[in-house]
């Protein structure tokens, strides 16, 4: 018999944005790496001075950070998008829909006359 792969279908909006989110973060620590290794070889063959290379790496760091930050905001919007597409509900409208049951409790314990309870759930 020939071996048959499984393939998981659903969409998990979570799982791509937590690899988007980790490719990002490997991207950057890259840059961050290989920009150490090219200032240290420049410098080891005298095309660079020590200073040169410190600003150019605190530099090329800086700009990092500020497409890590544009990064964030990307995967929070598609995230937010995935969501809405995909029908789950956010912590928020969760929240408003709970605030809502409490004030439709208050309503119906006022309406009911004093020392009456729900009927008993098998009572028809």
């Amino acid at each position: 018999m020939a071996d048959e792969k499984k393939t998981d279908t659903t969409f998990d909006p979570a799982g791509i944005v937590e690899k988007a989110f980790l490719l990002g973060i490997g991207v950057l620590e890259t840059t961050k790496d290989k920009t150490s290794e090219l200032a240290n070889e420049l410098i080891a063959k005298g095309e660079m001075s020590q200073s040169e290379a410190k600003k150019v790496a605190e530099r090329i760091n800086e700009i990092a950070s500020e497409q890590q930050d544009v990064m964030r905001k990307t995967v929070a919007t598609e995230t937010d998008k995935a969501l809405k597409t995909s029908g789950v509900a956010t912590k928020s409208e969760i929240d408003d829909l709970k605030a809502q049951i409490v004030e439709l409790k208050a309503m119906v314990a006022s309406m009911k006359p004093a020392g009456e309870s729900a009927p008993p759930a098998d009572a028809e």
